[in-house]
């Protein structure tokens, strides 16, 4: 993994268009995994490639149920 793979959450919220609220929302919901907590602190890194599939995610309306 290249150094350029790996975003802090401060880059995530803003490539994913979302506040840092959203984004713990959605770890613990399971819709973007980090990939590395540092201290007891909220300082989240994520991979990049993890991010793009959230951002798919985040794109996707639910199925309507017809």
């Amino acid at each position: 993994m290249k150094p350029d793979d790996i975003l802090t959450t401060q880059e995530t919220c803003s490539l994913l268009g979302v506040t840092r609220q959203t984004l713990y929302a959605w770890i613990e919901k399971g819709k973007i995994r980090p990939w590395r907590r540092l201290g007891g602190r909220s300082a989240w890194f994520f991979v990049r490639e993890e991010v793009a599939k959230a951002q798919g995610q985040k794109h996707k309306k639910p199925a309507r149920n017809v």
